[in-house]
């Protein structure tokens, strides 16, 4: 009688433990809860999905603050102990990660009417007809250029094209920091109501203490942006990633106009793998800058949601670099979410991808009590509001160009 007793209790461990992968599967009802909630493997239960409106964060835009962004290149006043103490230094990281946006030129292109031309192709060229930096305007007909050094009392020249080559212009003007340069076209292409939004989400280990209450904030703010923009055609991709040797390194789900299905797919990640600080932020961001974006007149963002840099190797810093440098070309608008345990420099690295491609920066704060710990970012002053009320705000000032004031997370 043990005998049989002894046969079955390893044929019930087995069955057991085929019906955790199971449940641990991405094919398995569980990843598909009813309600938005969610199943941890790990966890071993189910847990609902919390409400939005609680993570807390700022916004700072380098753009509009240009002159104390500069300022953190800066050393600090050794005779001031208050400065010495609490003012970072971002010099150290010029040469270290490639990034030289020390000498912004700002152009600004307009139609016949003199009405801002957004979406217009603008190119920045030295003496010898190099090119030295490629994007498009926004919605307010402006498009940040970034020469790879300071080029002052160099001739320098600007094309900028509309729908195509069928509206063109150029002109040269001498070269000095932080020059503004207004380029007029006869006339331009029609915009199109059109949004790209793309979120770019860092699902390692070390994102699980706030990932879970993320996903619950970027689905309500996708719900709500589709709902207030009604005459848009958004179409909506995400990208999840993790690391070399991980269960995956990218997960993607393609531009759809379909938007509870992916916030269906939202829903379904769970944190995981990881094991280091640095992750493959090289690949995820070379993968969506090369995905499908639309190519007439559209507004393109990309929200990349992420605590950690790529890993600190000459290819990976390299292809990171090209990386936003493309996005830039494209008109794709990258807006860091950093999150809980990022370090300095990984803040400079986000900082960079915003300021280079028009983007603006966004970081949690320790004011929800949820998660780990925020780096304290090194800007100026800022309103703390909630994440969601804030992804809402810059969404619609990208499709705009009308600035909204944040409303504090209090009110």
């Amino acid at each position: 009688m043990k005998q049989k007793y002894l046969i079955f209790i390893p044929l019930l461990l087995a069955f057991i433990l085929a019906a955790c992968m199971y449940v641990g599967s991405e094919d398995s009802p569980s990843k598909r809860p009813p309600d938005g909630g969610y199943y941890g493997p790990w966890q071993g239960g189910y847990y609902p999905r919390p409400n939005p409106g609680q993570l807390t964060a700022g916004e700072w835009s380098d753009i509009k603050n240009y002159d104390f962004y500069l300022g953190l290149f800066k050393a600090p006043d050794k005779s001031n102990s208050e400065d010495n103490q609490e003012q970072r230094n971002f010099s150290q990281f010029i040469k270290y990660f490639g990034f030289e946006t020390r000498y912004m030129v700002t152009v600004n292109v307009v139609d016949g009417s003199d009405l801002p031309v957004a979406d217009a192709d603008v190119e920045l060229y030295n003496e010898g007809q190099s090119i030295l930096f490629a994007a498009k305007t926004d919605v307010r007909g402006n498009a940040y250029m970034f020469p790879p050094n300071n080029l002052n009392g160099e001739t320098i020249s600007v094309k900028a094209k509309s729908g195509g080559n069928d509206f063109e212009s150029s002109g040269s003007f001498i070269y000095n920091p932080q020059n503004n340069v207004k380029i007029a076209l006869a006339n331009s292409a029609p915009a199109e109501a059109v949004l790209d939004l793309m979120f770019v989400i860092d699902t390692t280990g070390s994102m699980g203490d706030e990932l879970n209450y993320l996903q619950g904030e970027i689905s309500d703010v996708i719900g709500k942006i589709r709902n207030a923009n009604a005459a848009y055609t958004i179409n909506l991709a995400l990208l999840f990633y993790r690391d070399i040797g991980d269960e995956y390194v990218t997960r993607y789900f393609d531009f759809t106009t379909n938007i509870p299905v992916q916030r269906q797919n939202l829903a379904r990640q769970y944190a995981g793998g990881g094991k280091d600080f640095p992750e493959a932020v090289d690949r995820a961001l070379s993968e969506a800058v090369g995905k499908n974006w639309s190519s007439g007149s559209a507004t393109r963002l990309i929200f990349h949601v992420c605590d950690a840099p790529p890993h600190d190797t000459k290819e990976k810093k390299a292809l990171y670099y090209d990386s936003i440098k493309i996005a830039a070309q494209k008109g794709i608008r990258i807006i860091p979410v950093a999150s809980s345990g990022i370090n300095i420099a990984t803040e400079y690295l986000l900082r960079q991808e915003a300021l280079m491609t028009g983007g603006t920066y966004i970081f949690l704060t320790d004011d929800s009590g949820i998660g780990g710990s925020h780096l304290e970012p090194t800007i100026g002053e800022y309103i703390v509001e909630y994440l969601n009320a804030c992804l809402i705000r810059i969404v619609n000032e990208y499709l705009t160009g009308e600035a909204e004031e944040p409303v504090p997370y209090y009110d």
